[in-house]
């Protein structure tokens, strides 16, 4: 039991460290979205520290914002 619990804690830690991303009735939600427009413009990556060289990589098609599934995508290369 306990290996159990250790094991459904450390999948859920993992998920959790995911880049903070949540996603919530359909919202994408990350500390970093002040705006909360569901999208992490180049300047709230920056104010959020997240390496700004980064910026572009993340935003695979190119409209200048993060999406939720374009930061999850982006944070699993990071692993």
């Amino acid at each position: 039991m306990p290996r159990r619990f250790a094991l459904t804690a450390l999948t859920l830690a993992g998920l959790c460290a995911a880049g903070s991303a949540v996603a919530a009735e359909g919202r994408f939600i990350h500390p970093a979205d002040t705006n909360r427009d569901d999208r992490i413009s180049r300047e709230e990556w920056i104010a959020y520290k997240l390496p700004a060289a980064a910026f572009d990589k993340a935003d695979t098609d190119g409209d200048g914002a993060i999406d939720g599934p374009e930061f999850v995508a982006w944070s699993q290369t990071r692993n």
